[in-house]
């Protein structure tokens, strides 16, 4: 009897490492393919097959970490939902993260495609149960940029930034501090915060956006923000280089207005990805390409792009097709 019931341990630690491995070797082997549309339907084709939880989880998690670095933040948001929703533990070798964690995951990708009533759901849902001051701090910042994003009046704006003020001094805040001062950088335009970011916080990614060594990602909703009075102005000047949006005047343009001439899906530093955006657009039937711009750091970038229509449509046609676009004139 004995030896059955070692038996029988070792065969379930021996499942359990099999089970594990396998979230790595699918992750691994998805990485290794041509290009990120194939890795996306790589991933999602094995999670339709998997029967154990924790490795379903981890693979989720993945395929979502992924879609959110190829701009598809909505599906990126669907995927972290989906695994912040299965109870199940970290699987050996994959990143390890909390349900709680992948919830603001997913309320940040909501937020990312302009979604402010998804990220709101999500904001008030168990995750607010959570005794983690980090998941606190995150759940309060995301809850002010939600609102940011749906401000109708300048008395709704000074609150927001009343509200962010006085975050920069919590210590409870302390871990999304480097945010919050971007935040009310962009927002106010005013130097002495940036300032204060760069001296607080020389190595954040917020700091190296504010010292203009690197760029925001052209999302949704940074383009939802709004901004006081300088800061709008500068927006209005400086929109092309700050969210990484070519601004183009049409060539038949008579000065009564601005005239779309295509829209923008994605903006990569790896040519491979731009073309996995590509294949998938070809797949729905659009005709993309991809433009290239070298910034004056050096840097090259690939633009993804598709042509306006006769009709002026495009746009609503990628959107209904699941794309996030933005117009270039």
């Amino acid at each position: 009897m004995k030896r059955l019931l070692a038996a029988a341990a070792l065969l379930a630690l021996a499942w359990s490492a099999f089970a594990q491995n396998s979230a790595k070797e699918i992750a691994q082997k998805a990485l290794d393919l041509s290009n990120a549309g194939e890795s996306v339907d790589y991933l999602k084709k094995q999670i339709a097959q998997q029967k154990d939880a924790a490795q379903k989880r981890a693979l989720l998690a993945f395929l979502a970490n992924l879609q959110e670095q190829l701009g598809a933040y909505k599906d990126a948001s669907d995927s972290y939902a989906q695994a912040a929703g299965i109870s199940a533990p970290n699987v050996e070798g994959m990143p390890k993260k909390t349900s709680p964690q992948l919830v603001l995951d997913a309320v940040r990708c909501a937020l990312s495609s302009g979604d402010s009533a998804t990220a709101d759901s999500y904001l008030n849902s168990a995750v607010r149960n959570s005794q983690d001051e980090t998941i606190q701090a995150y759940i309060k910042l995301y809850e002010v940029w939600s609102r940011l994003c749906q401000i109708e009046s300048n008395s709704d704006l000074d609150e927001s930034v009343a509200l962010l003020k006085a975050y920069s001094d919590f210590p409870s805040m302390k871990s999304v501090q480097p945010s919050v001062l971007l935040t009310l950088w962009y927002i106010t335009g005013q130097d002495s915060y940036g300032k204060q970011l760069r001296k607080a916080f020389p190595k954040s990614p917020e700091a190296a956006i504010v010292a203009g060594s690197v760029q925001m990602t052209p999302a949704p909703f940074w383009y939802f923000m709004p901004k006081k009075g300088k800061a709008l102005e500068a927006a209005a000047e400086n929109a092309a280089e700050s969210q990484s949006v070519p601004v183009e005047k049409s060539s038949d343009d008579s000065g009564s207005g601005e005239k779309i001439k295509k829209q923008q899906l994605g903006l990569f530093k790896s040519r491979d990805n731009a073309q996995g955006l590509c294949d998938r657009l070809k797949e729905k039937g659009f005709k993309p390409y991809i433009t290239e711009e070298t910034r004056p750091s050096g840097t090259t970038y690939y633009i993804v792009v598709v042509d306006e229509n006769a009709k002026g449509d495009i746009g609503d046609q990628l959107r209904s097709a699941g794309f996030e676009c933005y117009p270039v004139f």
